[in-house]
């Protein structure tokens, strides 16, 4: 027994050495034996000054070898792989609490030559499990696929750097370093380290890299593809905020547009604004969306595909329920078939956006789309109005832009200088908020906070030739019925885009979901993988002339199944004239 691991050692150690020599043979096809493997993986315990990292403040806590692990219901098999967590630059902020930048790699046997980073989420604050998420409700990972993959807490802890008098989780935003660190240093050290790591366990530098995140992670994907072109070659960013310090100015202009029609206060005597719409009443705005805008693409199925088309169209003053053939807005008493007066003229107010009292846009508008809502059995779609509204049924106001992240985190984050307070306070922050004297504070700097919220945050440049002259890909998408960020801002940014970039198509296009939601979900096919066709994008140039979509809830459609193509913008889906209309085969992308 001795005499055979023996020889196995030798063997990985000529592996080794072949490995190293910058060749490009891809290392799956040389994967390192698993005793080798297991032995390499322990070696990072404890040797964190022999490895060359970049930032030389790197930590490696914990390095963990795990056997492969089959399938289950809800995740694809994971082979076997080494487990590195660390730290980069430990710190104690201005505010008294101690920072770190967190990272988890993982690296498998059988590697592929391929890095993968994970985007975040929310305001970040927490290291995930960074087997690789790919979005698009995929049960595979990137790690499943034999990605090196990676993922980082942004720079603070949530269970840690958690300021009850400065909002909780968001109390990051009282250290400036912090800020800067969740805006983009952190994903720069982390994709250097977790680079280095991969050098160190193989012998030799990644062959390509890739990102892929949606939301906040969205934002990091176009903020890496900006800032840092080298770092990765090929990215998805899904429902970016890529300037989430306005979409926080929206969440307010939507609170008070929709309070005139809110039933009730809160403790703080706040309007509540969960109680504007019940769960019937937005599905029947829904429904009078579809009434308008669902056979401007040439099929009524439930999908509005002209998205273009129906913002001209719709106006739900004017609108007819489709269902009663009467008018939207109720001519008399409410009813449970129509709109009340307040109810039509706050939620045309918020869906125009954010303006100054000049009428000077501060954000962007939004789309109408039937996926505001959505009748699935007796079960109504929940994503949309859990961020302009909240749960009907609730005593207290629980509307993610209410009172909740993203209101807070405009707050402390992203107004300069910063504004802790209790959490009970919020709603009615919100309720006052000044359209003309509080959105210059997300372009101001104040004593050690700088740069502004919208540099350090902010990922709007359109200038991304680095990117592209290096044969970088980036693939966009977002749902139509996004409540959290516009999906109008996304096909607007992409427009700019094109502008500045002639022939932008060539390395960047956009996916517009019609129906989903904020990442996922909704009377939409918001299932799909935008991996495969990103590598076979970046490396074989084949690009993504539409990309394979499923529903994940198809039951909004009262059907078994039903698979679309996402068309690259600014084409849509347009029914062939025959065929099943539940199948993707029956469909074509075409100019609107």
């Amino acid at each position: 027994m001795q005499t055979r691991i023996l020889l196995m050692l030798i063997a990985a150690t000529g592996v080794a050495a072949c490995g190293g020599d910058g060749g490009s043979t891809p290392a799956a096809q040389n994967p390192p034996l698993p005793l080798a493997s297991r032995a390499a993986c322990e070696a990072f315990q404890g040797n964190s000054n022999s490895i060359a990292w970049p930032h030389r403040a790197t930590v490696v806590e914990v390095a963990t070898w795990h056997e492969a692990e089959p399938a289950n219901a809800t995740a694809a098999a994971t082979p076997e792989h080494c487990e590195i967590s660390g730290a980069i630059a430990r710190r104690t902020g201005i505010d008294g609490y101690p920072y770190e930048i967190k990272f988890r790699l993982r690296m498998p046997s059988e590697w592929n030559g391929r890095f993968f980073m994970e985007g975040g989420g929310g305001t970040n604050g927490s290291l995930s499990a960074a087997t690789g998420s790919l979005g698009g409700g995929q049960t595979a990972s990137a790690l499943s696929r034999n990605f090196a993959t990676i993922a980082t807490d942004g720079g603070h802890d949530n269970a840690v750097n958690n300021n009850p008098d400065a909002l909780g989780t968001v109390a990051f935003g009282m250290d400036p370093q912090a800020r800067i660190d969740m805006g983009y240093n952190s994903y720069d050290q982390v994709t250097q380290a977790g680079k280095a790591a991969v050098a160190q366990f193989y012998g030799r530098a990644p062959d390509k890299s890739y990102f892929i995140g949606c939301s906040e992670g969205g934002r990091e994907g176009m903020m890496l593809s900006q800032r840092f072109p080298s770092h990765y070659d090929g990215i998805v960013a899904g429902a970016p905020g890529y300037q989430l310090p306005k979409a926080g100015i929206s969440g307010a202009w939507t609170t008070q547009s929709l309070a005139p029609a809110a039933v009730g206060v809160d403790a703080q005597n706040v309007p509540l604004i969960n109680k504007a719409f019940s769960d019937v009443d937005l599905h029947l705005l829904s429904r009078g969306i579809l009434g308008t805008c669902d056979a401007l693409d040439g099929l009524s199925d439930g999908i509005v595909n002209d998205f273009r088309a129906c913002q001209a169209a719709f106006d739900p003053a004017t609108a007819l329920n489709p269902d009663t053939s009467q008018p939207l807005q109720c001519t008399g008493a409410k009813t449970p078939d129509c709109l009340s007066a307040a109810q039509v003229t706050g939620i045309k107010r918020a869906m125009g956006g954010p303006v100054d009292s000049a009428g000077a846009a501060l954000y962007n508008r939004w789309a109408w789309d039937p996926g505001m809502s959505g009748l699935n059995g007796t079960s109504y779609n929940q994503g949309w109005r859990s961020w302009w509204l909240g749960s009907y049924a609730s005593s207290t106001n629980n509307a993610q832009r209410v009172n909740g992240f993203s209101a807070r985190s405009w707050l402390v984050d992203f107004a300069t200088p910063p504004e802790p307070m209790p959490v009970t306070q919020v709603a009615a922050r919100m309720m006052n908020f000044n359209f003309d004297t509080d959105p210059p504070k997300i372009r101001a700097t104040s004593g050690p906070f700088t740069p502004s919220s919208m540099e350090w945050h902010g990922a709007t440049s359109t200038n991304l030739a680095a990117f592209r002259d290096r044969g970088g890909k980036l693939m966009l998408y977002h749902g139509m019925s996004d409540a959290a960020f516009s999906a109008l801002d996304t096909a607007d940014y992409y427009e700019r885009l094109g502008a500045a970039m002639p022939g932008a198509a060539g390395f960047a296009r956009l996916f517009l979901v019609p129906g989903m939601n904020h990442c996922s979900g909704g009377p939409g096919t918001d299932r799909f993988d935008m991996l495969t066709p990103l590598v076979a994008w970046v490396e074989r140039d084949k690009a993504p002339d539409q990309v394979s979509a499923w529903a994940g809830t198809p039951g909004y459609f009262g059907a078994t199944a039903r698979t679309r193509p996402l068309c690259p913008y600014p084409q849509i889906a347009r029914y062939k004239g025959s065929g099943d209309i539940n199948a993707e085969a029956s469909f074509v992308c075409v100019a609107p």
